[in-house]
């Protein structure tokens, strides 16, 4: 449980991290990779999904954390989030070409975080088996 509520918070501090970020200034996160946004609108349409809802996964991951019985909830959300991310950057990398350091770099430490909270996954939902026995 200690582990899981671990990942669930460091999950929690990439999406805010990164989220506050974007919030805060997409022109010039975007720019590192190349993207000049060309109008406020388009700043804002990066500003919405990838600096609000980043901040809003945070939060989440935060509330499932701090109570034990929701923890198996917030890894599942934490393993569909960042596995999908890392699988569509994959893809990208994979089959646009988009394989420079910084894509590999991000795919690796988003597919540890997937990879993380799937093994807690499997060991929270292990353990509520032991101790969930129907009696015969």
């Amino acid at each position: 449980m200690k582990i899981s509520k671990i990942i669930l918070f460091a999950g929690a501090i990439k999406y805010f991290a990164f989220g506050f970020l974007f919030f805060m200034n997409p022109d010039v996160i975007t720019a590192m990779d190349g993207i000049i946004l060309p109008t406020r609108n388009s700043a804002n349409h990066i500003r919405a999904p990838l600096g609000g809802m980043e901040i809003g996964l945070g939060f989440v991951l935060v509330f499932f954390a701090l109570r034990k019985e929701t923890v198996f909830y917030g890894l599942i959300v934490l393993w569909g989030s960042i596995g999908f991310t890392s699988l569509a950057r994959l893809y990208g990398i994979l089959f646009d070409g988009a394989g420079d350091m910084s894509n590999w770099l991000s795919f690796g430490v988003e597919f540890t975080f997937a990879v993380g909270a799937f093994v807690c996954y499997w060991l929270e939902k292990k353990h509520q088996g032991k101790h969930n026995v129907t009696p015969s």
